[in-house]
């Protein structure tokens, strides 16, 4: 499997963990938190599968999206700057790794 099919088949198996959660009643639907669920564990899995500095940097650009995406409009700024931070910091230590 390439880093991209490894990523896209835990992001799918997240989104599925995610959906039977929500038809058992452990936690609400919400479709922003849907999508970025399913972005940001594409962009964590793209990191670490990858392994290079241009998957870091996609990766890493596609986990604060997707955390973005689910915090939604109402999101503080200190919330925003905590997950730059480390997310940021990730990215370092994986794309150090190779």
């Amino acid at each position: 499997m390439t880093p991209g099919e490894t990523a896209a088949a835990i992001a799918a198996l997240t989104v599925g963990i995610y959906l039977i959660a929500v038809s058992l009643g452990a936690v609400q639907l919400a479709v922003n938190h849907l999508v970025g669920l399913a972005v940001g564990v594409f962009g964590v899995a793209y990191i670490f599968a990858g392994r290079t500095r241009e998957s870091a940097f996609w990766g890493g650009l596609l986990a604060i999206l997707g955390v973005a995406v689910a915090a939604g409009g109402g999101a503080s700024p200190l919330l925003v700057v905590g997950v730059v931070l480390v997310f940021v910091a990730l990215f370092a230590l994986a794309a150090g790794r190779r």
